[in-house]
């Protein structure tokens, strides 16, 4: 178990270097230490590569963090999202949790960058199954059909397609509808988007 005082003492975000000279030890030893501090749990890390690595250090082990909503649709999309809230998930999460999870949080961000993920969806079932669970399968609908008509996507299975849908479904309220009039009117879905959007998630 690590020593209390050492890690009251690096509480906080360090690089090598501030390890080193907080404890008046060689970098090697710093590297040793931090190694050692992750695997028990104290450690978490943030940038590498081009960006220089930094390292999170706690008094009090940390939970490890599951792949959330915003880990998914940075993965797929090529529009990055910078998280502006921790969305925690227990066990595995799917990617077609993520897009119901995306359409739930009525964020144009979001639901724009989210539009990625229809190229990976393997379950329509179960996307179907959520999204009816959460009313959002009109929603998900008109965001299939935008995305299929701007880069190639998994086919959905004809019987999850509409016939009439008689109540209007925003995907965000008091957006003007702008494109996409077509869709729009398919699915009964109001649509926020313009066509110059969809070049933000085409890669």
């Amino acid at each position: 178990m690590a020593n209390e005082n050492l890690l009251m003492k690096l509480e906080g975000l360090h690089t090598v270097e501030t390890v080193a000279e907080t404890l008046g030890i060689t970098r090697q030893s710093a590297l040793n230490l931090i190694s050692r501090l992750k695997k028990q749990g104290y450690v978490t890390t943030k940038g590498g590569g081009k960006q220089k690595r930094l390292y999170k250090i706690t008094a009090r082990k940390q939970r490890k963090r599951d792949v959330g909503m915003f880990d998914i649709i940075n993965k797929y999309s090529p529009m990055k999202l910078n998280p502006w809230y921790d969305h925690q998930v227990h066990g595995k999460y799917s990617i077609e949790e993520a897009l119901i999870d995306a359409v739930q949080t009525k964020s144009f961000r979001v639901i724009l960058a989210s539009l990625r993920l229809f190229s990976h969806i393997k379950n329509w079932k179960k996307l179907y199954k959520l999204a009816k669970e959460k009313n959002c399968w009109q929603q998900v609908g008109a965001l299939y059909d935008l995305a299929k008509m701007h880069f190639r996507v998994a086919k959905m299975p004809e019987r999850y397609r509409p016939y009439t849908f008689k109540s209007k479904k925003y995907l965000i309220r008091d957006y003007d509808e702008k494109d996409f009039y077509e869709i729009s009117k398919k699915w009964n879905v109001k649509m926020p988007f313009k066509k110059g959007d969809l070049a933000r998630v085409i890669s």
